[in-house]
């Protein structure tokens, strides 16, 4: 129950239409614990003769009558039980998202795509059987077996202390069997995450996978999991089975108990057959809740495992926050002027630091380029500015005004980033341009991809700007898609625009027309510009050399090569290496 709590605020909130549903169960138990009085008052009466035609037709009238109101309040229960837990269960998807999606980086470099996508699919709705069918049939439960109890007592307290004999050792049948449901649980789902995860690479990579020949590895991996998590669902079942043959078992000696005794009292003239009757109803009555107690446990026991596994993400911090951010929340980026003040950042799991003590100041509107060799913390820099993630030390500054301070919303209102990386979802190409400003207009969406040098190739496909792309934007090639990112972050018109590598598969032509064409788009706006290639870089007010996460050379294009170190060694490889492409 411990590991349960953290579910019992999402019952709160419907605490009202659950309250109702138990009122309702309650009645519908009323009817169907009460309809073994009537079968028993009228099998006495038939057995003394003293019967009439309008007395069974008036009994028959009360058993309907019973029946009828014990299914219809039993449908209301689920109504409003049933209905809630899957409001419940909207709630518990809504709160997985929306902490989701504001972790920061690290949170994705620990925890892998499939076992995020194994607690929505299979835990969440672990909690919601228990916030809903658990609950209700545990009321059922209770309920009927109160019922039945009081009714059997008044009616014969020798056979009802006979017939509850075989209760305790349910009870503790039912305690042995759930710790060890609780515990096969937990290695299934976790089990279910792995296979999650694994069948998640092995989509996303078949391309790899078919161009490395490793088919049949992926294959016999992918089956040792599914083996493994068989064989956990195996024993899981095992357990589970056991539950209702102890449950049936126990409930028929109940039935031989009665019968016995019962049938003893009848000879002696102790209890009539109609009392015995109403006993068989009774614990027919009782067949279902006693097996359901089973049931609930199994629910319990997964529901339990799964809410260890959800409160660990939900108790997350979410540390950026996306509405209020601090004293300075509602401020708006009016200029766009950037700087590092001795920032030093540590990515997680790390020993070594990614950056050590920058300073760095980018004026507003202005350009500003990043190079230097892979790992030296060029992409570090670009993360830490939309807060992607947090800098380890130090402070970074927009318009003089703290980011950490800034509503996170705000702050990537007025950025548009392009990752090395480029992501495009599977929908029309005009969408994905939209999609960081849903409000452009057709001429906006044109004129951001004529920038991008995106426009004449949109327009020699079949179906222009509604073309559907596929997953990831598989439909393009890898040039047309890094275009197509630039040309969506284009479209939002922001204050800042973060470029990291975000032209290296365009050919040094197109380049140079994409970075001729942006100095007359992104006007007045404060551009960042990371590339391994000198020629992005090159006509940029700025220009940065970054190793092992220091800034060791700094100023315009000119002054760098003046320094002939490391920028200028660069620039003549690569200028040695266009020379000879063109030879």
């Amino acid at each position: 129950m411990k590991n349960l709590k953290k579910l019992f605020p999402y019952l709160r909130r419907y605490k009202k239409r659950i309250y109702i549903g138990f009122i309702f169960v309650t009645i519908s138990n009323i009817c169907s614990t009460y309809l073994p009085r009537i079968v028993g008052e009228t099998v006495d009466t038939i057995g003394s003769s003293g019967f009439s035609q309008d007395f069974i037709l008036k009994q028959i009238a009360y058993i309907l009558l019973l029946t009828l109101g014990s299914g219809l309040f039993m449908f209301l229960t689920r109504q409003t039980i049933i209905y809630a837990s899957r409001l419940i269960e909207y709630d518990l998807r809504f709160d997985y998202m929306n902490v989701v999606m504001f972790q920061p980086l690290s949170f994705f470099q620990e925890n892998s795509i499939g076992s995020l996508m194994a607690l929505a699919t299979n835990d969440i709705p672990a909690a919601r059987e228990f916030l809903g069918p658990a609950v209700m049939y545990a009321a059922n439960t209770l309920t009927t077996f109160l019922f039945a109890s009081y009714f059997m007592f008044s009616l014969n307290i020798e056979m009802t202390l006979v017939a509850l004999l075989p209760l305790p050792f349910i009870t503790l049948s039912t305690y042995y069997l759930g710790r060890k449901v609780h515990i096969a649980s937990k290695a299934v789902q976790d089990e279910y995450a792995n296979l999650t995860r694994q069948s998640q690479e092995t989509i996303s990579g078949v391309r790899i996978i078919r161009a490395y020949n490793r088919q049949n590895y992926e294959r016999k991996l992918f089956s040792d999991i599914s083996r493994d998590y068989m064989n956990k669902n195996l024993k899981l079942a095992r357990l589970q089975s056991l539950f209702a043959p102890a449950m049936a078992v126990l409930v028929g000696i109940s039935f031989v108990l009665v019968l016995g005794y019962g049938g003893y009292l009848v000879i002696n003239h102790r209890a009539t057959l109609g009392d015995l009757t109403q006993f068989f109803i009774y614990l027919t009555l009782l067949i279902w809740p006693v097996a359901a107690i089973g049931y609930i446990t199994n629910i319990i026991q997964r529901a339990s495992a799964s809410a260890v596994r959800l409160s660990e993400l939900y108790d997350k911090t979410i540390s950026q926050d996306a509405e209020n951010g601090g004293a300075n929340g509602d401020t708006t980026i009016s200029a766009g002027e950037i700087t590092f003040e001795n920032v030093s950042h540590t990515h997680n799991g790390s020993s070594a630091n990614s950056l050590n003590n920058i300073n760095l100041n980018i004026a507003a509107g202005t350009s500003i380029g990043i190079v230097g060799p892979v790992g030296s913390g060029k992409s570090t820099i670009a993360n830490l500015i939309p807060r992607l993630y947090s800098p380890s030390e130090g402070s970074i500054k927009i318009d003089g005004i703290d980011i950490e301070a800034m509503s996170l919303k705000k702050l990537r209102q007025s950025i548009s980033y392009v990752p090395q990386e480029t992501f495009l979802f599977s929908m029309s190409l005009r969408d994905n341009l939209r999609f960081g400003n849903p409000e452009a207009s057709e001429a906006d969406i044109i004129e951001a991809a004529k920038a991008a040098e995106l426009h004449s190739e949109v327009m020699s496909l079949e179906r222009g700007y509604d073309t559907i792309l596929g997953e990831r934007g598989i439909t393009l090639s890898g040039g047309q898609r890094q275009r197509t990112a630039i040309a969506r972050a284009l479209l939002r018109k922001p204050k800042i625009l973060i470029l990291d590598d975000a032209l290296s598969a365009v050919d040094a032509s197109t380049e140079e027309k994409i970075l001729s064409n942006l100095k007359k788009y992104i006007l007045n706006q404060t551009t960042i510009i990371i590339s391994h290639r000198i020629s992005s870089v090159r006509n940029a007010d700025n220009i940065i050399a970054i190793s092992d996460g220091k800034i060791i050379e700094m100023g315009t294009s000119d002054e760098l090569l003046a320094l002939d170190g490391y920028y200028a060694n660069i620039y003549k490889k690569q200028l040695l290496e266009e020379e000879i492409a063109n030879a």
